[in-house]
């Protein structure tokens, strides 16, 4: 079956959202509680969810529906997430390097 655009960018944002996640077809299907094939004919555009199966997808994705409406939207997300992923690292970072325990000369002998 053609699908027409917009199923094709709903579809696409399931693939991306998945892919962002670091998840298979299968691991996906699984928080879903979906076939692996259902899953693979969607990505693959044989099939199209119904809305309840997108809001099932999307709650296994740990995301709102709306952003598998919304390419726009899809894509400021990702790009979002990637900085506060970039910010998190940088945090880290500083606290590892600038905030570490430090050995003094008061502190207690080791027994």
């Amino acid at each position: 079956m053609k699908r027409d655009e917009y199923e094709r960018e709903i579809i696409d944002n399931i693939r991306m959202y998945r892919q962002a996640r670091g998840l298979t077809q299968e691991e996906l299907g699984r928080r879903c509680n979906m076939p692996t094939g259902y899953i693979g004919g969607i990505e693959t555009y044989k099939r199209f969810p119904k809305v309840k199966n997108l809001r099932r997808i999307a709650e296994g994705l740990e995301i709102d529906i709306a952003y598998l409406m919304s390419p726009k939207v899809a894509e400021r997300v990702l790009e979002v997430s990637d900085v506060v992923e970039g910010i998190n690292k940088h945090v880290r970072s500083y606290l590892d390097t600038y905030l570490k325990p430090q050995e003094t000369d008061s502190d207690p002998p080791q027994k």
